[in-house]
């Protein structure tokens, strides 16, 4: 046989095309489908859940990520801290807002019913419920508009909140605290102050991610005293607050005119928009399970800093991908020089069919060494 590929070049030659075609086509299929695999089971060792491979190359991309302030920057339990009524007691002021809210999904509503079960409040019952993501809830009791949410959710009802009553609530949103106004009618009748704890690791997680070169973002609906006072807190330089979630959506089309693509962080409902609007989603341990389930990335952990592990690890995937690249490239001309120079030949020498097989192999051992040595 041997003899006989020497003698028959057309024999040779076919041996050539073979051996190229063979090793072309099993390194594209580790490049395309082994190496990503490779990827996916590394973040996986890491609680990062990616839906598919196709999500590697765009996470890769990441140069921006945007998170809501509920459960992302903080633990996303507020609890009821102060009460501060106009013209009415407070014990009435909560039982409206708990009214209001009961059967809501929401953690400050969630909060305003725990507040009323140990004070033991007695409700009235609604004649209809209305929720507005990140603006508040509006209810029908007593024959009377019932509405609790952000100043603006008020003020576009032809609500008159006065101006004491705004500085005060705005003093206390710079400190931190998170607020919900309460109206009845056309008058609002205060507000209820919330505090929600910051997470210790969201500092940490910031500064890492913008030494790896990506920016952090806030879009919240919160108002915009709270949010830069978090944002002081958090070390994250951009706050958009007091959005809508339209002004969200509008606000992901600026984001979007960079070269870097997008990722959010949802873990709300109220928070999804962000989800949506995104390049690549990313929901937490802590998000709601309809949210877990639409995301491109699930990261089982309430640190968004994990977020940079399947940055980098998309990366380093990338950089062994254009390593088996580079290795199929120079298998390809150093076999066509091999093929011209037996082309230009008369006689056939004995190593002739050596030449394409040892190159062929050699070029295997060397993309099979890039996908074994896959260590992060």
């Amino acid at each position: 046989m041997y003899n006989l590929l020497i003698e028959n070049r057309l024999m040779l030659y076919g041996l050539i095309a073979a051996i190229f075609i063979i090793v072309n086509l099993s390194g594209l299929l580790l490049i395309k489908f082994v190496l990503p695999w490779q990827g996916m089971r590394t973040m996986r060792k890491f609680r990062v859940h990616p839906k598919s491979r196709h999500i590697l190359p765009l996470l890769r991309l990441m140069g921006q990520l945007v998170v809501s302030i509920s459960g992302s920057v903080t633990k996303g339990i507020p609890i009821v801290t102060d009460i501060v009524p106009a013209g009415i007691a407070p014990s009435k002021l909560m039982t409206f807002a708990a009214s209001a809210e009961d059967g809501i999904r929401h953690p400050l509503a969630e909060a305003i019913m725990e507040w009323a079960d140990e004070k033991k409040l007695s409700l009235f019952k609604s004649a209809a419920i209305n929720s507005i993501p990140g603006e508040g809830v509006e209810a029908l009791i007593n024959h009377q508009e019932i509405r609790v949410g952000t100043a603006a959710f008020l003020q576009n009802h032809d609500v008159k909140i006065p101006a004491e009553i705004l500085t005060r609530a705005d003093q206390l949103a710079g400190k931190g605290n998170i607020i919900s106004f309460v109206s009845m009618g056309s008058v609002c009748r205060g507000f209820i102050v919330f505090t929600d704890q910051i997470r210790p690791t969201v500092q940490g997680a910031v500064n890492t991610l913008e030494e790896y070169g990506i920016s952090t973002t806030i879009m919240t609906s919160t108002a915009g005293s709270t949010a830069r006072n978090i944002g002081r807190q958090t070390n994250i330089p951009i706050i958009k607050a007091d959005l809508s979630p339209m002004e969200k959506a509008k606000e992901f089309i600026v984001l979007k005119t960079s070269d870097s693509l997008v990722g959010a962080i949802a873990t709300t409902k109220n928070s999804n928009v962000l989800a949506q609007c995104a390049d690549i989603s990313f929901s937490l341990s802590v998000s709601e399970d309809a949210i877990k389930e639409k995301s491109d990335v699930h990261i089982d952990s309430v640190d968004f800093g994990n977020v940079l592990l399947a940055v980098d690890i998309a990366r380093y995937t990338h950089g062994k991908r254009n390593k088996g690249l580079i290795i199929m490239v120079l298998f390809n001309l150093i076999l066509g020089a091999i093929t011209s120079y037996l082309v230009s030949l008369e006689a056939m020498p004995f190593f002739a069919p050596i030449l394409p097989i040892l190159i062929g192999a050699l070029a295997i051992i060397a993309t099979l060494a890039n996908q074994i040595t896959f260590k992060y």
